[in-house]
């Protein structure tokens, strides 16, 4: 794959987390080409990240963001919420998952209950409805990452949904593909994941395929919730691994509030 020189001196060889104070504590943000997984608990903030670090949008066209469990009307919410651009590509698994498969399972039980009316067959007879176990949207979202072009921006929130209905094995190999084709158009992914849905052993694999590993905490302090996110996996910059405590304020969103190396 060749780039040009004008890209080059364009994107540059890091990009931003869309978290200044993050970028300086990575030293300067994230390598082109580089896959990041975050590891998550709920409560965390894990999905906040996710949406920010899709702001920078260098490219609006080439910029997308999956959301397996939210609305595309809570997602626009949130965008104009912290003035962050709206005109990048968002897709929302969970709602065509309700629209393509559970509206014709709860339409079939329903037949099945009641019995076809009049209408109903007037209905079928002009959609042809039929059962439609062919539904892949782990393909579907593979090759929609696959197909981006050089200096992509890509956020999968999160693999739970695939996880939860499909062999863990095939998730971890769908990843590797779109490592693979990350690393190739210098492009940046980043994919959560929560701890309560994966075993340590495909968590162990999900790190080792990522260039990078952060895992999302929170924890109780008297009355209060602290939010840290720990960097455990920097690939060739171990100087980076450090925990950080963050906050969520109005104006930035997410922002570290203090970064303690454990390299």
């Amino acid at each position: 794959m060749s780039f040009s020189k004008e890209d080059e001196d364009f994107f540059g060889s890091t990009g931003s987390f869309g978290v200044p104070k993050f970028d300086n504590a990575m030293h300067g943000g994230v390598p082109r080409g580089f896959m990041l997984i975050g590891f998550t608990e709920v409560g965390s903030g894990s999905e906040l990240f996710a949406k920010q670090f899709t702001s920078p949008a260098e490219e609006p066209d080439n910029t997308i963001l999956i959301s397996t469990n939210e609305s595309q009307l809570e997602i626009a919410r949130v965008f104009n919420k912290y003035n962050w651009p709206t005109d990048i590509s968002v897709r929302t698994l969970g709602e065509e998952y309700n629209a393509r498969v559970l509206e014709k399972e709860l339409l079939a039980s329903r037949y099945r209950l009641e019995g076809f009316k009049l209408p109903d067959i007037q209905r079928l007879a002009q959609t042809r409805f039929v059962d439609d176990n062919t539904q892949d949207f782990l393909t579907e979202m593979t090759n929609e990452i696959m197909a981006m072009g050089p200096y992509f921006r890509a956020v999968i929130d999160s693999l739970d949904f695939f996880v939860q209905r499909e062999d863990p094995a095939r998730v971890v190999a769908m990843l590797r593909m779109m490592q693979a084709h990350t690393q190739a158009m210098r492009g940046i992914l980043f994919v959560t994941v929560s701890n309560d849905t994966i075993t340590p052993a495909i968590k162990q694999e999900m790190a080792a395929i990522s260039d990078m590993v952060c895992d999302f905490k929170v924890r109780t302090i008297g009355s209060d919730f602290e939010t840290s996110m720990i960097v455990s996996k920097f690939r060739n910059a171990p100087e980076n691994l450090s925990i950080m405590v963050y906050r969520v304020t109005p104006q930035e969103g997410i922002t570290p509030e203090t970064v303690e190396r454990i390299a």
